[in-house]
């Protein structure tokens, strides 16, 4: 008796449990849908953008804080690993990441920390500097005000001068011989 009613037991709870199972993925996928923009509200969001004049008008301030990281360039340089994806020194200071370096090396801080600063934090939340020299300036994330887009937004410094032209989904105009201004639009990580 006791093994027939185990037994009706388990043949119930399968179809439950599978039930449960289809239902919530079913329901994550509809959230996760749900969150992201699509490909219409992100070429909107592209077409209307205009470049933040405050940012521009800050270029002598990522200009000083460039010639620092330049000057100091070797204190970078030897963090710089070309078994990393990206090979360069990745630098946010509020980063949870682990690859991510939150401090500064301690030669360079000194010299770079006060012009990381100079911007304001709505103008600068950290930088990446790459093995050729060019820095990249990690100026804002923000979602557009009327979709769930991303925008972010950057400042890339090419001492070669040899920057290239950005096409759907980034957008950029080019400030001066070494200074693109850039804006990258997509869905935000549900995640």
């Amino acid at each position: 008796m006791i093994l027939k009613t185990t037994s009706n037991l388990l043949f119930m709870l399968y179809p439950i449990r599978n039930f449960l199972t289809s239902s919530s993925l079913v329901l994550f996928l509809f959230a996760v849908a749900g969150c992201s923009a699509g490909e219409k509200e992100v070429k909107a969001a592209f077409d209307n953008y205009t470049f933040d004049q405050q940012v521009i008008d800050k270029l002598p301030l990522y200009d000083s804080l460039v010639s620092a990281i330049i000057q100091n360039f070797p204190s970078f340089g030897k963090f710089i690993r070309n078994d990393d994806e990206h090979r360069s020194f990745l630098y946010v200071p509020a980063s949870e990441y682990p690859d991510v370096f939150i401090k500064l090396p301690p030669a360079a801080a000194p010299l770079v920390g006060p012009h990381f600063s100079r911007p304001g934090k709505d103008f600068i939340y950290g930088f990446e500097i790459f093995r050729d020299s060019s820095i990249r300036i990690l100026v804002r994330t923000r979602l557009s005000e009327k979709t769930k887009v991303e925008i972010l937004e950057s400042l890339s410094y090419y001492p070669a001068r040899n920057i290239r032209r950005r096409e759907f989904p980034e957008k950029d105009t080019i400030l001066n011989t070494n200074w693109q201004y850039r804006a990258r639009f997509g869905n935000r990580d549900p995640f």
